[in-house]
Parts: C-alpha cells; sequence; structure tokens
C-alpha cells in the first residue's frame, strides 16, 4: 500500500516538524499580559459603574425638582421638567405636573368648589368603607366602628350631603383624597405615592395670599385666579 498523506503528516510531526522555527513558551510574557488584560477590564468596568451612578443620580435629581440653595433659593438641573413630565405619565401615583394644573382647577371650580362652598364643607374623606364629612350639620362618619371612633353616625341629611360632595368628585373625573377647609382656603388633596410630600389643589375663597409656609420645602405655586398648588410635608 502506498504512503498516503495523512502518514506524511503524521511522519513529519513525528520527526519534531524540521524547517519550522523553534516556539518558546515565555511564562513571564503570559503572565505580564493576563494582568494587563485583567486591569483593563477592570478600568472598563469601573468608568461603567461610574457614568451609571453618575446618570441614576442625574435621574434621581432631575425628577425630585428643585434643589433647595444655602441661603435661599433653588435649582433645577437641566432637563427635570421633562423628566418629570414623563414620569408622571408612567409611574402610578405621582403627583399632577404644572402642565396638568389649569385643567385640573378648571374641572374643580365648575364641579367641587361650589358643593363644599355652599354645604360649607370642613372635611371630607372616603377611605374604603369609612366615610367622613365635617361640615355646618355636624361632624358624622359612616362605616366601622374603627373608621372615627366616638363621632356621630351618618342621619339622613349627612349621607344626602356627603354623597353629593362625592358625586361633585365623581363629575370632576379627578383622584381626589380629601377635601379640607382651613383659613379662608379650600384644600383638594390629590392621592400620591410620595412618603415626603402631600400635594393638593387650594383655592382662596376668603385671602389673598396663600397662609405663611412652616417647612423649608413647602412650595405655594399660584395657577390662575385664587388656585394655587400646595405641597407640604407628609405628616
Amino acid at each position: 500500500m502506498e504512503p498516503t498523506a495523512d502518514d506524511a503528516v503524521v511522519a513529519y510531526l513525528r520527526a519534531h516538524a524540521p524547517g519550522l522555527p523553534a516556539v518558546r513558551f515565555d511564562g513571564r510574557a503570559a503572565a505580564a499580559r493576563a494582568r494587563r488584560a485583567t486591569h483593563r477590564r477592570r478600568r472598563l468596568r469601573a468608568t461603567a459603574f461610574g457614568a451609571a451612578g453618575a446618570s441614576v443620580a442625574y435621574l434621581m435629581l432631575a425628577v425630585a425638582g428643585p434643589i433647595p440653595l444655602p441661603g435661599g433659593g433653588t435649582v433645577s438641573l437641566p432637563g427635570g421638567g421633562t423628566l418629570r413630565a414623563v414620569v408622571a405619565g408612567l409611574v402610578p401615583g405621582a403627583p399632577p405636573q404644572p402642565s396638568q394644573w389649569p385643567r385640573d382647577v378648571e374641572r374643580l371650580d365648575t364641579t367641587v368648589r361650589p358643593v363644599v362652598e355652599e354645604l360649607r364643607v370642613w372635611y371630607w374623606h372616603r377611605d374604603g368603607d369609612c366615610r367622613i364629612l365635617e361640615y355646618a350639620h355636624g361632624t358624622f362618619y359612616d362605616g366601622p366602628p374603627q373608621c372615627e371612633p366616638g363621632v356621630i353616625p351618618f342621619d339622613a341629611q349627612a349621607r344626602a350631603d356627603f354623597d353629593r360632595v362625592e358625586s361633585a368628585v365623581k363629575r370632576s373625573g379627578m383622584p381626589i383624597e380629601r377635601i379640607r377647609t382651613s383659613a379662608g382656603v379650600i384644600y383638594v388633596q390629590v392621592p400620591d405615592s410620595s412618603w415626603q410630600y402631600n400635594y393638593e389643589y387650594a383655592y382662596l375663597y376668603a385671602t389673598d395670599t396663600p397662609p405663611q409656609t412652616r417647612y423649608p420645602e413647602e412650595r405655594w405655586t399660584h395657577v390662575t385666579g385664587r388656585w394655587w398648588f400646595h405641597r407640604t410635608h407628609d405628616d
């Protein structure tokens, strides 16, 4: 049998491949290259983590809103308003953004405010089975005893008046958590997921200027007419 090409290759390798340059393994050089590659990967990871951390910090500060400065005043990060508007549209329970304030107060002014003023409502709140109404006719609750122990249960008039306010809230089409009146101002609180602040629309029916702020980050922002937007600390 004549030798094949495979047989020639095997014989060549067995003869230690004569004619090819000898290759020496340099362990130190290989280790140095491995260390340099490891350092490059670490630098790349550190750079990526740093960039990601800076981006997250920027987004958190931009979404949080104006940042108070020592000595008074605030500063807003570029693009913060746009980011807050995007978040408000995506995150359940985000507070209403300035772009929707005029539309909201217009609805409140034509539905909720007239009923609250007519009935002289001091406090209105519904939370599941708990219904509370404090107004000129008296202070009443409806629901399990744990809702508001010690308060008089609804009579027929209180139930009808509570339903009138609730009907006005539904007509407004807005999610309203509670309504309260204090020092010439009607406050309409909207629900939100913030642990730090409460947000409410405020109608100044018996005063020309908002009450004095009590906390450093409390904010009053004029919307239109007697309507303001109020951010206060969540207690």
